[in-house]
């Protein structure tokens, strides 16, 4: 008998910086039209310390299961032979983001800062940009002959950073991996997928001039590389009447995103991993479940299912590859 894929009710978060954009994702929000939504967390068993940061199931047997109460019952099934994150959960979070305004100036615990300060956990994240406004603008790293020690001394002083910043074109279907450590910030106008180890640690450098928010400056430059985000690229890998492009690829997950020119059948086997799915456009049918643009679809490892997908359809498949067991 094996599990058949579900989705998780989406835990919506308000931020500063969001806006009205997650509901053309099919996201219900309340008060349509008023209030800041910035974060739709799609798939989320992050530490019970974190208000609000663990996905309760949909669809299906286990609707109604806390997804890590699911992953404790039926490990073997979901699971396959993944190994669980240093916190003793899901080894990934997925989330929406709207960033109608700049995110602030920010970096993630290293696994190195991690190992020695308690509660924080490193996040190396991935954002596939999924529309942008023209203009709009990613912050990636440090500009050339910036060094941390400098940046976090000029947002002491209260300058404006982006000088310092080396900074990129939000290009919708492109895909940037930010390593933890990597200064960055994600300019507003831009709507992005989040692929990221489970983390919710986060030391603000610079917010743009806002007030009320707390600054982790000491934190930060603790943590803070030099490096930047990778580089956009992708690898064809067209089978089976899919265009298949992949555009990430980490030791904590691979990203690629599919296309279905025709009508098309996919079988997707029982699997030593997990996979999970976030529609893009059109359309699927998988026995009596019906998906749509923006449901983000878990597959455990034991799913043997068959899905229909409609004409046009355009998706992203996450694989948790083996070499997870690394990650601190």
């Amino acid at each position: 008998m094996f599990t058949p894929p579900f989705r998780c009710h989406p835990l919506l978060k308000s931020r500063v910086w969001g806006g009205q954009k997650l509901a053309d994702w099919g996201r219900s929000l309340p008060n349509p039209g008023q209030g800041q939504w910035g974060e739709s967390w799609e798939l989320a068993d992050l530490p019970e310390e974190i208000a609000d940061g663990q996905s309760i199931i949909c669809d299906g047997p286990l609707a109604g299961q806390t997804f890590r109460d699911a992953l404790k019952h039926h490990s073997k099934s979901l699971l396959g032979d993944l190994p669980l994150s240093p916190q003793g959960g899901f080894p990934l979070l997925v989330k929406l983001l709207d960033a109608q305004r700049n995110l602030s100036v920010q970096v993630h615990p290293t696994a190195e800062y991690a190992e020695i300060h308690p509660g924080a956990y490193k996040k190396d994240e991935a954002w596939l940009i999924l529309d942008a406004h023209p203009g709009s603008t990613l912050y990636t790293g440090l500009a050339d002959g910036i060094t941390p020690k400098q940046l976090c001394a000029a947002a002491r002083r209260g300058e404006d950073l982006q000088p310092l910043m080396h900074t990129v074109p939000a290009v919708p279907g492109t895909c940037h991996v930010l390593q933890s450590g990597t200064c960055h910030a994600l300019g507003g106008g831009i709507l992005v997928a989040e692929f990221q180890t489970p983390s919710d640690t986060t030391y603000r450098v610079w917010d743009w001039g806002r007030e009320g928010r707390e600054m982790h400056l000491e934190h930060a430059l603790a943590c803070m590389s030099s490096g930047r985000a990778v580089e956009p690229s992708f690898t064809r890998a067209d089978a089976d009447g899919l265009e298949i492009r992949v555009v990430a690829t980490t030791p904590a997950f691979v990203l690629r995103t599919l296309h279905a020119p025709a009508r098309h059948t996919l079988h997707r086997p029982p699997c030593d991993r997990p996979e999970i799915w976030l529609l893009l456009e059109g359309d699927m049918m998988c026995g009596d479940l019906h998906w749509r643009k923006g449901d983000t679809v878990f597959f455990p490892a034991d799913s043997d299912v068959e899905a229909e997908i409609s004409p046009g359809c355009r998706w992203v498949h996450c694989h948790l590859p083996f070499g997870q067991e690394r990650l601190a």
